[in-house]
């Protein structure tokens, strides 16, 4: 075979291949049509993408952002942990407090010697003679008691633990703002994407519908002779292409609306919801050095590792108290009695002296180790505040970025748009090309996502902007 007939040959079969491609691609779309066809938007055939809001079903239990989040500040079962937490440290502060009190108890028993014992104490004023009265012996002793014993002193220890309980108790409240914070942020992104969705989800409907109408103006002009088959395999494929996207934008619909019930804590995962969007407004939001100061004066976290870096100071002197000696206060009362006797009754009160002397080096690794802990603190702390810091800029940085990318995108619509209509009129002239109107269909469709993407990471930003510098503008009531 000779070169011109290889080449001839390659190119039929890469034409032949290139057809069943687009008829593989036209069953495809034809396919996603019959089992996916979107809902038809409310304009006219040929009407450029709309940005409206997608109209509510009035079944489903419509949520505003206020309402997501204050349903979800409720019910979110991860939040309510961290409440409990609140009241785990609460009952921490009354142990400290009780080690502080007087402790009495109170116990019995029965005792089998093998010899007699006395029932209670030899107490022998010499000289010995026929009146001295000697205690009963019994080889069966039953005993009661009631114990008393009163910490005093025991180096500075009891009211450093009271110290370290109340600060640990404050902690457990920064933490429940934390979570609280993240939450609202949580919340509030779902919301936001979920917004610009349903917006795509417009724009891709528009878009299949537009395709659709420019395949029927291609099929009346096939019929006529005045366009090749080309023309309608090119647009069937870019229209399978549509509806492929227009199920995408539908199925992440779906997992966002999940998603924003696991964080609202709707155990009714069946529920149908919906949204209700906001109108489009330039919210505000402090500098960046007003953000600098509102974030490290703010924000629960660094308040906590402020909380813990004391704490592990004080833990430092309670270690280093157990080097000083204990000093209790201490009593009794009770008696005793044989199987025939009476209860014979005793007591005792004094002080109680303890001193270490020698603990094979515990008490200085203690100190060490709480030393240790203490430098670690205080590097978190330090870590703290280099992360704070590039939160507030990441946040200002996205808004701006952002805000930049919205009004480019806006002169984009509308050039896209323009673009769009003078294409199609140039078609139906005879004047353009089918890939110049799906060109221009895509610029559009893409100008239109880039918009609802750049109008999501903006009043994302912002929300994150908000959680950076630790502002919660939902002022409940802690729910536990």
């Amino acid at each position: 075979m000779n070169t011109l007939g290889f080449a001839g040959s390659i190119k039929r079969w890469g034409s032949i291949l290139g057809t069943m491609l687009a008829f593989n691609l036209v069953f495809f779309s034809a396919d996603c049509k019959a089992q996916h066809t979107p809902p038809k938007a409310e304009k006219t055939i040929g009407e450029t993408n709309s940005i409206e809001n997608v109209p509510e079903d009035s079944s489903k239990a419509r949520f505003d952002l206020p309402s997501i989040v204050r349903y979800g500040l409720k019910n979110n079962p991860n939040l309510k942990i961290t409440a409990k937490n609140i009241d785990i440290e609460t009952y921490g502060m009354d142990t400290a407090i009780a080690e502080m009190m007087p402790k009495v108890d109170g116990g019995g028993g029965v005792t089998r010697y093998r010899y007699e014992t006395p029932i209670e104490p030899l107490v022998i004023d010499p000289p010995l003679g026929p009146g001295t009265e000697f205690p009963p012996f019994r080889k069966t002793v039953w005993s009661t008691a009631l114990t008393f014993k009163l910490p005093l002193f025991r180096g500075g220890r009891l009211y450093r633990n009271m110290n370290v309980a109340q600060m640990r108790n404050a902690i457990a409240h920064d933490n429940y703002k934390m979570s609280r914070q993240d939450l609202v942020y949580n919340l509030s992104s779902v919301y936001y994407k979920i917004e610009q969705l349903e917006k795509l989800l417009v724009s891709n409907d528009a878009t299949v519908a537009q395709l659709e109408a420019h395949r029927k103006n291609v099929d009346l002009f096939l019929k006529t002779g005045t366009a090749p088959k080309l023309d309608l395999l090119k647009t069937e494929v870019e229209l399978a292409h549509a509806i492929e996207n227009w199920l995408l934008v539908k199925n992440n619909l779906a997992s966002s609306y999940e998603l924003l019930k696991v964080f609202m804590g709707m155990d009714d995962m069946s529920r149908d919801i919906s949204i209700t969007t906001e109108k489009s407004e330039n919210k505000s939001y402090p500098s960046l050095e007003e953000s600098m100061t509102k974030a490290f004066s703010q924000r629960p976290d660094y308040k906590a590792v402020a909380k813990k870096r004391l704490i592990a100071e004080e833990r430092v002197k309670i270690a280093q108290g157990k080097r000083l000696p204990d000093i209790s206060a201490i009593g009794q009362y009770g008696g005793k009695a044989g199987n025939d006797t009476g209860f014979r009754e005793d007591w005792y009160y004094g002080l109680m002296l303890t001193v270490p002397i020698l603990d094979g080096g515990l008490i200085k690794s203690e100190i060490n180790k709480e030393k240790v802990e203490l430098e670690k603190v205080k590097e978190e702390d330090r870590s703290l505040k280099l992360s704070i810091t590039r939160d507030v800029r990441d946040a200002h940085l996205n808004i701006a970025n952002a805000t930049e990318r919205i009004d480019t995108a806006e002169k984009a619509i509308e050039s896209a748009r323009e673009s769009l209509r003078v294409e199609r009129l140039k078609y139906e002239t005879g004047a353009g090309t089918t890939t110049d109107v799906i060109d221009a269909q895509t610029a559009l469709s893409r100008a239109e996502a880039d918009y609802y993407q750049a109008l999501f990471d903006k009043a994302a930003a912002i929300a994150y902007l908000k959680k950076a510098i630790g502002e919660d503008e939902y002022d409940e009531e802690v729910q536990k």
